[in-house]
């Protein structure tokens, strides 16, 4: 089963476990780093493995970004928003606002050539932040 949407960064999925990201995923990193489909078994807990404490065998979910970035507004009220740079008509680079729901703090990542790449980094720095 293929997807047409970008799924985390290893280093994003690893910060998601760690602050308790535990929805079903269509795809997960390996203990080599690896990106894997779970095509024959939809929809599992990677997060939550029960079978295998061991930190060797640890596997991290990879969910999509929109994914991510929705569970970063609904549980941990972090809103990851991109937008556009507009210069005379010009249009220009993306880049994120993240913004904490619970006071309004706000704050921005670098500009970015890909809405993808902008979406990535926002949530990294949300997931730093926290």
């Amino acid at each position: 089963m293929t997807t047409d949407l970008k799924t985390t960064s290893l280093e994003t999925s690893r910060l998601l476990r760690k602050r308790r990201f535990n929805e079903p995923v269509l795809a997960y990193y390996d203990t080599d780093g690896q990106l894997c489909q779970t095509a024959d078994m939809p929809g599992i807990r990677m997060n939550n493995p029960t079978h295998d404490k061991d930190a060797r065998h640890q596997v991290y979910a990879a969910p999509t970004l929109p994914q991510a970035q929705q569970w970063l507004r609904e549980k941990k009220r972090y809103d990851v928003l991109v937008d556009r740079d507009y210069f005379y008509g010009k249009v220009g680079k993306y880049y994120a606002k993240i913004i904490r729901l619970k006071d309004g703090a706000m704050s921005e990542t670098g500009k970015y050539r890909h809405y993808d790449q902008a979406l990535e980094a926002g949530l990294l720095k949300a997931l730093r932040t926290m």
